[in-house]
């Protein structure tokens, strides 16, 4: 591949995300992602967010320069989080669903009946996911195939279910001499880093409360990553004010969401705190808030929900092309793994009605061991 060429890209889990990174990946058909499809009841939230306002043709959101869609890869058992039929959660060919999504883009992509064919003759691998059966616990299934063939991997949120799937991932990638890498629109929107500017109004801030959108490793993960950007990494140990583990069949990943992470209280060892709140309360536009104290009084930020994300979905796009082109990390690993052990580090607490260390995770403590 030379640096005129366009990297080819193959897109995994044509979910909502697939559809919401496509528009910066290639170039998409607005007729068709305006149009319903029972198979992509998504697209059309994704085209209305995303068209020229009053124009359904033309999109405001515009590519990055550089990829091409060429492989698409979907997965059975998405359809239903309650589908626990071991035969139709194996990889394979979700035709409806992929074919609507095919459909999306003018250069036609390929859909591939296995994960294996979509690791051939592509350059990168974009891991779609707004919601996976196991929140987040086949990732490393879908990501090693390209790994072990040294293809450089985005793997959307969240990015594993357990600190020891998000390890084994950085070392296939470090082992085949390629890159992955995994952010959050949360973390990278506009909006967010202007807020993070007006901490100067107060001083140096204690506290930091995030109000999230919901209590599984998705919904979590993204009120976390939130938080990282505007307060920094270093969490040292986490308690957790949420509800007793339990099943849930009424929940939407009843299929691993067997802790509800609904209230953290996170400590640095400087002795700043961040109360992030996971509640399934959520306005129209999934708006996540922000407030900020100090001694000196308290900023709050504006919502930060689908309508100010088109910014960090750009940026995300921009920093996986450099990934790509450069072979270098985009974001630190060690941020990546400390986002997962932070998600084991609650469940411990809520389980063991404790504060937990984040060192006790690394070094390999787990709920009940």
């Amino acid at each position: 591949m030379s640096k005129k060429d366009p990297v080819r890209v193959a897109i995994v889990r044509c979910d909502s995300h697939a559809y919401w990174f496509a528009p910066y990946l290639d170039e998409v058909d607005p007729a068709v992602l305006a149009t319903h499809s029972e198979d992509a009841p998504t697209r059309q939230e994704v085209h209305h967010l995303g068209c020229v306002r009053g124009n359904y043709k033309q999109m405001a959101i515009q590519r990055v320069p550089g990829f091409a869609i060429t492989k698409v890869f979907d997965r059975v058992g998405d359809r239903s989080f309650y589908n626990t039929d071991p035969e139709l959660l194996k990889y394979g060919s979700y035709p409806g669903r992929g074919i609507a999504f095919c459909e999306t883009l003018g250069g036609r992509p390929q859909l591939c009946d296995t994960l294996e064919q979509a690791t051939e003759d592509v350059d990168a691998a974009f891991i779609c996911d707004s919601s996976s059966p196991k929140d987040g616990g086949d990732h490393l299934e879908q990501a090693r195939p390209f790994l072990e063939k040294g293809i450089p991997c985005f793997v959307d949120k969240p990015f594993a279910a357990t600190l020891a799937d998000a390890q084994e991932m950085i070392r296939l990638a470090k082992a085949n001499n390629t890159v992955l890498m995994n952010a959050s629109i949360l973390a990278n929107t506009d909006v967010g880093e202007a807020f993070r500017r007006r901490f100067a109004e107060i001083g140096q801030p204690g506290l930091l409360v995030v109000k999230g959108i919901g209590h599984s490793n998705a919904g979590v993960g993204h009120g976390l990553a939130l938080a990282l950007s505007l307060f920094g990494y270093g969490v040292e140990s986490v308690e957790c004010m949420g509800s007793l583990p339990r099943p849930d069949p009424k929940d939407w990943t009843p299929a691993s969401s067997m802790y509800h992470l609904e209230h953290l209280l996170l400590h640095y060892p400087d002795g700043r705190q961040i109360v992030l709140m996971n509640p399934v309360l959520r306005t129209e536009d999934h708006d996540f808030y922000a407030s900020a104290h100090s001694n000196q009084g308290v900023v709050h930020s504006p919502g930060i929900g689908v309508l100010r994300f088109p910014s960090g979905s750009r940026k995300i796009v921009e920093m996986f092309l450099k990934l790509v082109q450069t072979g270098q990390p985009q974001v630190p690993y060690e941020h990546t793994l400390e986002l997962i052990a932070i998600l084991e580090a609650g469940r411990i607490a809520q389980a063991e009605k404790r504060r937990a260390s984040l060192k006790e995770v690394y070094d390999g403590h787990t709920a009940g061991s």
